[in-house]
């Protein structure tokens, strides 16, 4: 089981490059694969922020010092091909799942029991990266030294 570093937990900031930044910058209906392509999803993006985050886990997750997460509505989500999920607990005692591809190994989702209603895609899986834009930072002060939020 993984912990959360529980460092920062409490802060959230918005970044200088996402001021002024709304979740219309986002087609309506998002699409993403892994890298070999075995994993395919959609789904529509729910109404809440787009994401920097620098927790533990995702530094963990990711082999990088932090993660950019979509959210979508969870029950548009569906998936193409053999995902897995690997189950840990998060920082407010839940469940959380990280969603993968087991055959490259990509990160496409987190998602956890406290908000059941959405789920995150990681913004690198997208079939359109080029959308993504932060619209906050979470987790700053868990950030490794050389992956410091501007």
């Amino acid at each position: 089981m993984i912990k959360r570093a529980g460092v920062g937990a409490d802060k959230i900031n918005v970044a200088p490059y996402c001021r002024g930044m709304t979740q219309k910058t986002f087609s309506e209906r998002i699409t993403g694969q892994c890298k070999c392509g075995g994993v395919r999803y959609e789904g529509t993006r729910a109404d809440a922020p787009a994401f920097r985050c620098y927790c533990r886990d995702c530094q963990q997750l990711t082999g990088t010092g932090h993660s950019e997460m979509v959210p979508l509505v969870r029950d548009t989500f569906s998936v193409t091909g053999d995902m897995r999920e690997f189950e840990m607990q998060g920082g407010s005692g839940g469940a959380t799942w990280s969603g993968f591809c087991p055959d490259c190994g990509s990160p496409i989702l987190r998602r956890s029991a406290r908000m059941s209603d959405r789920l995150y895609v990681h913004a690198g899986s997208l079939d359109r990266p080029e959308e993504y834009r932060p619209e906050k930072v979470i987790y700053p002060d868990a950030a490794q030294p050389w992956d410091q939020p501007d």
